[in-house]
């Protein structure tokens, strides 16, 4: 028996899939999510979609509440810790703490109690150092937060250090730390949110570059990794990289929207944080573009997958492919 937490998001849908694939496995959901979007996601790949979905347990516990977490743990060998919230809104760093840090840390130690015999932690690139200019960012880039880190970073990597503790007390867990994913899931969250954003249509795009993974690649990675690496080893789980600006015109081109051709100058998107900010703080609601993410649309970053695709002995999709799964996938969804 396998447990997903977080079954319900990009990685956890696409998770619960390849380990319905395998067997009987057991999905952790909270109260009041929509769990209808692993439904639409294994009907998206799988002819026998009702089939696989039978495989799945779903139970309803909040990582959040050690006591369900706990329970949920009783008869299972593997977990897949993908819940996570994912915000660079600074509104939302003490809800970040709670969930990305305090739900490691109760994971972590369910897991210990359990005898789980391996967690695999979803972690991120923004929990990955720095590196100079045209150096590919790798597991071993050194960590050194400062001003500009943003809540979100600072929460992933403290939760891998919740991990690393568990570790230390005995606990077999590896960790991987995938880019952006590219893949179906729910409107509005994570990547979707982009993807949603590219398919009304845009005429900019940010100057700076990132990275892009596929959610199939990262999900089988993952599975792959649980039984090949050793403990306590870290993997990132990288597609392709790539400028902001082939991106947008990639996911332009997979709607037929012409390819976004003004680059975003710096003291737009300075002045675009600030009036969202602003305008979050009138209405309460979210803002689309926050100084973490303005400082990200201008920064020049590559990371390395060898280490993974080596002990794996795969290449992982580039975005192109990618973009034309999560394409089919927001178009099909859209014409219900």
């Amino acid at each position: 028996m396998h447990l997903v937490t977080g079954a319900t998001g990009i990685v956890g849908s696409h998770v619960l899939l390849e380990c319905a694939l395998r067997g009987p496995v057991r999905a952790l959901y909270r109260n009041g999510s929509d769990r209808s979007i692993v439904e639409r996601v294994f009907r998206h790949y799988r002819a026998d979609a009702d089939v696989l979905l039978t495989a799945i347990e779903w139970v309803e516990a909040d990582i959040l509440d050690v006591d369900a977490l706990w329970a949920a743990m009783r008869g299972v060998r593997q977990v897949y810790h993908t819940a996570a919230v994912v915000s660079f809104s600074p509104r939302d760093a003490d809800r970040m703490h709670r969930v990305n840090v305090t739900g490691t840390a109760n994971v972590v130690n369910a897991a210990l109690e359990n005898g789980i015999e391996r967690l695999c932690h979803v972690s991120s690139t923004a929990a990955i150092g720095e590196e100079p200019a045209g150096v590919s960012r790798t597991e071993r880039s050194p960590w050194n937060a400062d001003e500009r880190t943003s809540p979100y970073s600072l929460s992933k990597y403290a939760a891998e250090m919740e991990v690393y503790r568990g570790i230390a007390e005995g606990l077999d867990a590896i960790l991987v730390n995938p880019c952006v994913i590219i893949g179906p899931g729910q409107q509005g969250r994570s990547s979707m949110t982009l993807v949603e954003r590219l398919r009304k249509g845009t005429r900019f795009h940010p100057p700076g570059s990132n990275a892009v993974v596929d959610a199939r690649d990262v999900a089988q990675a993952m599975l792959a990794l649980v039984e090949k690496a050793e403990s306590g080893e870290r993997f990132l789980l990288v597609g392709e990289n790539i400028t902001y600006k082939r991106l947008f015109g990639l996911l332009a081109s997979a709607f037929g929207n012409p390819a976004p051709d003004v680059p975003l100058r710096p003291w737009m998107l300075g002045l675009g944080w600030r009036l969202e900010a602003l305008r979050g703080f009138l209405t309460g609601s979210k803002p689309f573009i926050t100084r973490a993410t303005a400082h990200s649309a201008l920064t020049q970053r590559s990371y390395s997958s060898a280490k993974a695709e080596a002990l794996l002995g795969v290449k992982f999709r580039k975005a192109e492919e990618a973009i034309s799964n999560v394409a089919a996938f927001a178009t099909a969804q859209g014409a219900h």
